[in-house]
């Protein structure tokens, strides 16, 4: 048992990242919604990528974590079965992780449509979340 013991303890110094949703001016929270509306298995395989993302945080490559766009938007690749789930997301400075929208991609590209609403959500999180210096 102290194995263990030490093992969580190492995990708690490593994990300092922390997964935020994004949530809108009305107090949704889109991407939480999303996941919960998933299969108990595909909830248990987005958080395991989730605990991924929290220990590797901005090292964390492919296969689950692929830039999309030059503003910093990045998606989560998580597969669950036959179906192919994307989490578009930022890092924040302070150690976070905004996770903005969410998809069960249908083909093969990310679609554009789905990267504009993660850039707006990603303005809105700043303009209402970081103070102007």
């Amino acid at each position: 048992m102290p194995f263990l013991y030490d093992l969580f303890l190492i995990y708690d110094n490593i994990v300092d990242w922390q997964v935020v949703f994004y949530i809108d001016e009305k107090g949704n929270e889109p991407v939480k919604d999303f996941i919960l509306a998933q299969p108990l298995g595909a909830i248990a395989e987005i958080i395991h990528v989730f605990k991924l993302l929290r220990i590797f945080n901005v090292t964390l490559g492919m296969p689950y974590v692929r830039k999309v766009h030059e503003s910093g938007i990045r998606e989560l690749r998580i597969k669950h079965s036959s179906d192919y789930y994307r989490i578009l997301f930022f890092a924040l400075t302070g150690q976070k992780f905004i996770l903005l929208h969410a998809i069960l991609k249908k083909g093969d590209k990310t679609p554009q449509g789905d990267i504009e609403l993660a850039i707006e959500r990603m303005n809105d999180y700043k303009l209402r979340n970081i103070p102007e210096s």
